[in-house]
C-alpha cells in the first residue's frame, strides 16, 4: 500500500504567482525601456544624418557657385530651408566670412600702427626689407580666401539641435598674376 502524504501539494499558492508575475513583469518593462531607448537613439541618429547631408548639400553648392562667381557678388548669409516636404523641420543658414590674418603675418611687417617705434628688436627694418611682400599677400589673403559656414538646425522635443559644417574656401582662379 502506498503512503500518501496527508497535506501534498499540487498547484502554486497565490504568494508564487504574485511573486512569479513581478519579476515577469520587472522583465519585460526592461525590455520595452530599452526599445524605446534604441528608437529614440535611432529617430535622433537619422535626423542627424540628414542635417549632414543638408549641410553638405549646401557646401557643395556654394563651391559650385564660387567657381564662376566672385566673393563679391555672393551675399554674406543665405537662409532657407529644403524644399522636400519630409524636411521642412530643418532650417539652415550658410555664411561666407572674411578670415583674419590672425598670427601668420605679424601686424608690424604691414608698417602700421606703433609697433614699429615699440619695436627695439629691428622688426621693423626687417618689414622695410622684404618691400610690399606682406602687404600684397594680406590684400590677396583678404580678397581671394573665405570660411564657408553652414548650419543647419532643427527641433527634437523642446530642445534645439543644430550641425555646423566649415571650410576655407580658396579662389586660386583671382589671385594676381604676380604671385
Amino acid at each position: 500500500m502506498p503512503l500518501r502524504m496527508k497535506n501534498s501539494r499540487l498547484g502554486f499558492t497565490l504568494i508564487e504567482v504574485i511573486f512569479s508575475l513581478l519579476i515577469l513583469s520587472i522583465g519585460l518593462l526592461g525590455i520595452f525601456q530599452g526599445q524605446s531607448g534604441a528608437t529614440k537613439v535611432i529617430i535622433r541618429s537619422e535626423a542627424m544624418a540628414q542635417a549632414l547631408n543638408i549641410a553638405e548639400e549646401k557646401m557643395t553648392e556654394i563651391e559650385i557657385q564660387l567657381k564662376n562667381k566672385s566673393f563679391i557678388s555672393l551675399p554674406e548669409e543665405e537662409k532657407g530651408e529644403p524644399k522636400e516636404e519630409k524636411l521642412k523641420q530643418f532650417k539652415w543658414v550658410r555664411k561666407l566670412e572674411k578670415v583674419e590674418m590672425g598670427c601668420l603675418i605679424p601686424e608690424a611687417l604691414f608698417g602700421g600702427g606703433d609697433s614699429d617705434k615699440d619695436d627695439k628688436s629691428g622688426a621693423g627694418g626687417a618689414a622695410a626689407g622684404l618691400g610690399g611682400i606682406p602687404t600684397l599677400v594680406k590684400q590677396v589673403f583678404e580678397t581671394n580666401v573665405r570660411k564657408i559656414i553652414v548650419i543647419v538646425e532643427w527641433s527634437e522635443g523642446n530642445q534645439k539641435k543644430s550641425v555646423e559644417l566649415t571650410q576655407l574656401y580658396v579662389r586660386f582662379k583671382d589671385f594676381p598674376s604676380a604671385i
